[in-house]
């Protein structure tokens, strides 16, 4: 669900009160949960097949973001330290 996007929508009057009208949550796809723009760990590995320990050291230090990852294991390979 949307962070702006409440589960609230309209009003209507039981009894004299005005109580929300309450509606389902839409359904989140899977592929949405992850930001495009960033790995999750086990994709990290996958992609380049680290250990997972060296990944997990490598994720922490640089955070998420596909770009820094991506960046940082194109020079670890031009130094040569695969």
């Amino acid at each position: 669900m949307k962070e702006n996007q409440s589960a609230l929508r309209d009003s209507k009057p039981i009894d004299g009160q005005v109580v929300p009208r309450r509606v389902r949550a839409r359904v989140v796809d899977p592929k949405e949960i992850i930001y495009r723009g960033h790995y999750d760990l086990a994709e990290f590995i996958a992609k380049y097949g680290l250990a997972p320990m060296e990944a997990r050291e490598i994720f922490v230090r640089l955070g998420p973001a596909r770009s820094n990852l991506d960046q940082f294991m194109r020079e670890r390979s031009i130094r040569g330290i695969d």
